[in-house]
């Protein structure tokens, strides 16, 4: 895949998104289930530049709600990203899964299915809310113009082997100063896991990491069309994400002193 490169003479400013460090350009928000939560820490911020990661719905849950979740019974939890600054961004989320070698139950405690490997939490949607199954806010129709697209390539923990499964996420069409993405999920419900399955004191948490690129200057990349928003499509996105994670690897370096 073609590595992108920003256009001669350009700065191309990056923002990203890490839950529980605490390091500079920091955006997080994470759901614990168990031993308490972690409240979202909202602003991120460099050389005047920001981005907001909200979770409207979530946020208006009590103390109480946040820290006690009873196994299949939804609870919101709804993130999305706004631009605040005047640069125009292109804006992706990461959702980060905990995995157990498990078996589950319904309600009246019949065991479903065999134990296997499986993601402890269903991720939902209005639509999939019902369902027993994991849903995002993808496309719905041809005339739909802001959604989010999954980025399989950089997916992790997909063949359900190690302790996590990861999802990637990039939105269509760059935010301007202001605009709000569509909220990339809209409730988590954590599964009926039998009893000493889990190891009594875990934490178990719904992670969510914002990343974010400025949306000019970027070589290939065209963010208009004509008067309107060029929607991206899956392979451009994923190009705009390699760049991201390049910059993000050079900055981790840079910091370690490599």
């Amino acid at each position: 895949m073609k590595k992108l490169r920003p256009k001669q003479k350009k700065n191309i400013l990056f923002w990203l998104a890490v839950t529980d460090l605490v390091l500079i350009l920091i955006l997080s928000t994470t759901l614990a289930f168990f031993t308490g939560y972690d409240e979202v820490s909202n602003r991120f911020e460099a050389k005047n530049m920001n981005i907001d990661l909200y979770e409207l719905n979530y946020s208006m849950l009590s103390e109480k709600q946040k820290s006690t979740l009873v196994p299949n019974r939804i609870l919101p939890k709804d993130p999305r990203i706004q631009n605040t600054d005047q640069t125009d961004v292109f804006v992706f989320l990461k959702v980060t899964v905990p995995v157990y070698y498990s078996t589950t139950s319904d309600d009246d405690g019949n065991i479903i299915g065999s134990k296997h490997r499986q993601e402890i939490f269903l991720i939902k949607t209005e639509e999939t809310k019902d369902q027993n199954t994991t849903g995002f806010n993808t496309q719905k129709n041809e005339s739909d113009i802001n959604y989010w697209t999954e980025l399989y390539e950089y997916e992790e923990g997909t063949d359900y082997q190690g302790d996590f499964r990861t999802y990637v996420f990039g939105y269509n069409v760059y935010l301007k100063q202001y605009e709000l993405s569509e909220t990339l999920f809209d409730y988590v419900e954590l599964k009926n896991i039998k009893q000493f399955e889990i190891t009594s004191g875990d934490i178990l948490d719904v992670r969510v990491e914002a990343y974010g690129i400025q949306a000019d200057y970027l070589e290939g990349i065209e963010k208009d069309n004509g008067t309107e928003k060029a929607v991206m499509s899956q392979q451009q996105l994923s190009e705009i994400y390699s760049y991201v994670m390049e910059s993000e690897e050079s900055s981790s370096d840079r910091e370690s002193g490599e």
